[in-house]
């Protein structure tokens, strides 16, 4: 059994168990997100857990091939490093600038739509494995 995020922190305080998930598929499909969302060095215990993403999401000195190209690299290393429940792992990284429209308030939003996809294959059963995310990345605003 595995933990499911998010934790709900205000049933635990009254006292409740936190909530478990009985599906491997899923609780590392959850690890995959939160090693993405992660900045090195953000976590406490080992400075190296998370990806490049956040050190590379204002990067203007790259192409955006190069920049997917190390991004898809970065996710690469850390599940190889921190997910030892997949083998074979391979992430498609694929990033597109979109437009937000707020009329209301007068302005549009930029953003750059990161779509993660990771193919593998479970260590223990052999079974084919596959996780997509999307995040958004670099908020800029055009009056």
């Amino acid at each position: 059994m595995y933990y499911k995020l998010p934790f709900d922190f205000g049933h635990i305080m009254e006292g409740g168990d936190a909530r478990l998930s009985h599906n491997i598929g899923e609780n590392i499909a959850q690890h995959i997100q939160l090693l993405i969302t992660t900045k090195f060095g953000e976590n406490r215990f080992d400075k190296d857990y998370g990806n490049e993403i956040w050190d590379l999401e204002f990067e203007n000195s790259l192409t955006d091939a190069q920049w997917e190209e190390q991004f898809r690299q970065s996710v690469n290393v850390s599940i190889r490093k921190y997910e030892p429940r997949l083998v074979n792992a391979d992430t498609t990284i694929h990033a597109q600038l979109v437009e937000k429209v707020w009329p209301i308030k007068d302005y549009t939003e930029v953003k750059k739509k990161v779509t993660i996809i990771v193919r593998a294959t479970l260590a223990d059963s052999g079974e084919k494995f596959s996780f997509k995310s999307e995040i958004f990345l670099s908020p800029m605003s055009i009056d």
